[in-house]
């Protein structure tokens, strides 16, 4: 969702340069831990951490996962919630349909995508029960991409709104920190290492090879939608 932010700042040449960059290094990184994790034989991202650097790393590595998704799932329930109910600068989904009243109170939102929709997702034991889920997910995001890439054509054509910058500013100080945020937030748009493994381990006549084409499918199509 802050790619967007990130391509403002670098322009639209150095922006699409970083993002297939980003996709070929993480796709790179995703078959070198493949590769070890099935040399030494570990059935999870942690596994792979505790034989290669140690258990204290492995811990490490799962607080920075659990962080990682926590602030994951604050962002995108932020993000419903302001689809959903609003804010102070636009009227939400339900106050269009239904009107303003207690259904589109943030608090109670949060309550019902929590309960109704993760927790049932969440006891799940096998990743290929979200295949439904995902295959959804990435059509609403092809959509998505579609439809703001036909509004911004045409508000283009019409002159609304100005061509994107070609390269990133560096003509104050603030613009040059901006371009310090944006690594980090295009290398998360490809973090999926830790669910690597337990993906592999259930694929269908597993093998690297198998797994490598997976990873070079998914990282193109995250590449196109990106970019």
């Amino acid at each position: 969702m802050a790619l967007p932010a990130t391509m403002k700042v670098l322009g639209l040449v150095l922006g699409i340069f970083l993002i297939i960059l980003i996709g070929i290094l993480s796709k790179i990184t995703v078959e070198m831990l493949i590769r070890f994790a099935v040399s030494c034989k570990a059935r999870s991202y942690e596994e792979v951490m505790q034989i290669a650097i140690g258990r204290t790393v492995r811990v490490l590595s799962e607080i920075c996962i659990i962080v990682n998704n926590t602030g994951v799932l604050i962002v995108y329930l932020i993000i419903m919630c302001d689809v959903m109910s609003g804010s102070v600068r636009h009227i939400g989904v339900l106050d269009q349909w239904l009107g303003h009243g207690y259904w589109d109170h943030r608090k109670l939102l949060v309550l019902v995508v929590m309960v109704v929709f993760l927790a049932p997702l969440c006891v799940l034991d096998r990743i290929d029960s979200l295949s439904m889920t995902s295959a959804a997910s990435i059509a609403l995001a092809v959509v998505f991409v579609v439809v703001c890439f036909a509004v911004a054509f045409i508000k283009l054509i019409e002159g609304k709104i100005e061509a994107p910058r070609m390269s990133p500013d560096f003509g104050s100080k603030m613009a040059i920190l901006d371009l310090l945020i944006v690594i980090p937030i295009m290398t998360n748009a490809y973090v999926c290492h830790f669910n690597v493994q337990p993906i592999y381990n259930e694929l269908e006549g597993r093998s690297p090879q198998k797994m490598n084409q997976v990873g070079r499918i998914t990282t193109a199509l995250c590449v196109v939608v990106y970019a």
